[in-house]
């Protein structure tokens, strides 16, 4: 049976994908640091696939023990994975104007930092095991920093740089990295960022919609990749736009 690992899987996209997983058959574990979430979400998958194996464990990426405890207990508790999906992540909506140096922290904590250390442990099973899937959900707001919230273009980014490392490093042991770059999607992050109900940014997806064409991206094991693929033409008119033009009219 096959076995997923998945962070942040207790909201948005990564419950998406805890849910496609869980109805696939596998087995689903997965880590969150609020405890409570994690007891809903485990008896949610369980109803919802009868005899499905669901394991949880707490983990603030925040607190590199927590990371590292969380990280063990729930492999542990698999035997193993076959396929590690990082999906946690925060964003703090700015103004354009000003640093909240708190936010600021807290997003390179938990989007980069954080990122970072848990991936890195799942890397380093992988290449011990000689064989795995490791993906991260990034953003197209990682492919160009705006003014809007350069922290949060800046940790996306990182990640993005990090996880193509990885890549490289893992390529010789068998182990497949995936970048996933996803546009607006409806989740109760973009809802911070200024969406609401009925009144989502134009092109913007639902989470099980999203969740529906990463599945396929990974089972498809490509490497980098836009959700929806249209994304990546908008990517490539934001990173090409000369500076002195961006700093004028580019998004925020």
């Amino acid at each position: 049976m096959s076995r997923v690992v998945l962070c942040g899987a207790t909201d948005g996209i990564g419950l998406a994908l805890a849910r496609r997983y869980a109805a696939r058959g596998w087995t689903v574990g997965i880590l969150g640091r609020d405890a409570a979430k994690l007891e809903r979400v485990a008896a949610e998958l369980r109803a919802l696939v009868a005899g499905s194996a669901i394991v949880t464990a707490p983990c603030d990426l925040r607190d590199p023990a927590s990371t590292a405890a969380g990280f063990a207990a729930v492999l542990g508790a698999l035997g193993g994975m076959d396929l590690f999906v990082h999906c946690a992540g925060v964003l703090h909506p700015g103004d354009g104007q000003s640093s909240d140096a708190a936010a600021d922290r807290e997003t390179m904590d938990v989007n980069a930092t954080g990122a970072v250390h848990l991936l890195g442990l799942a890397a380093g099973h992988f290449q011990a095991q000689r064989r795995g899937h490791l993906a991260a959900i990034g953003s197209i707001a990682g492919d160009r920093g705006r003014s809007g919230t350069p922290a949060y273009n800046a940790s996306k980014a990182a990640l993005h740089t990090y996880l193509e490392g990885l890549r490289n490093r893992l390529h010789p042991f068998g182990v497949r990295v995936t970048t996933v770059k996803p546009g607006f999607v409806r989740t109760r992050m973009l809802a911070r960022r200024g969406g609401a109900a009925g009144v989502w940014p134009a092109g913007s997806i639902t989470a099980d919609d999203a969740a529906r064409r990463i599945a396929r991206g990974l089972d498809r094991g490509r490497e980098v990749f836009y959700v929806p693929s249209w994304w990546a033409l908008v990517a490539f008119a934001l990173r090409h736009t000369p500076r002195f033009v961006f700093k004028r009219v580019g998004p925020a």
